[in-house]
């Protein structure tokens, strides 16, 4: 099993919503591993979950 920890980041910009997302190793936001922008908070929430539950598929 691979124990990388994933974690996303949610947050606004004025009239956007953006989503990251980092792991343990690499936490820094300059960095993400992913990354989206959004017209809502639940989308970018969304999206971020959907790109976690793939990654920790594909590993």
């Amino acid at each position: 099993m691979n124990d990388n920890q994933l974690h996303a980041r949610i947050f606004r910009t004025l009239d956007e919503w953006y989503a990251d997302v980092d792991n343990q190793l690499d936490p820094q936001p300059d960095n993400p591993l992913w990354w989206g922008s959004y017209t809502s908070q639940k989308a970018a929430l969304d999206a971020a979950c959907a790109r976690i539950a793939s990654m920790q598929q594909a590993s």
